[in-house]
């Protein structure tokens, strides 16, 4: 692939894939400490996760209206130790609801 046109999709999978490693990095620093933010940083990992199997079912697409809600309820879980996610979740969401 050239350039950086991509669509929507693309995009959006690029921000939820970041989204979804930074999930992994951040729970399994909590797992290590113990830490009791464990479990929420473990329920937004797998909603990042699911998300994902969601955009590259290629039929149906989801509809990006939905997306955009779960990305914002992910976005909204995202205190503490995992507030760096808030702001790329919340970016993923836009993508979503605009496609752009």
């Amino acid at each position: 692939m050239e350039g950086m046109a991509t669509n929507p999709r693309e995009q959006l999978l690029r921000v939820v894939n970041e989204a979804r490693d930074q999930a992994k990095t951040i729970l399994t620093t909590l797992e290590q400490q113990g830490h009791p933010q464990t479990s929420e940083s473990n329920g937004v990992y797998f909603g990042l996760v699911t998300i994902l199997k969601q955009l590259r079912t290629l039929e149906p697409a989801p509809a990006p209206g939905g997306l955009a809600s779960e990305l914002e309820q992910l976005a909204g879980l995202c205190i503490g130790k995992l507030a760096p996610l808030e702001a790329l979740l919340r970016e993923a969401a836009r993508v979503a609801r605009t496609g752009s």
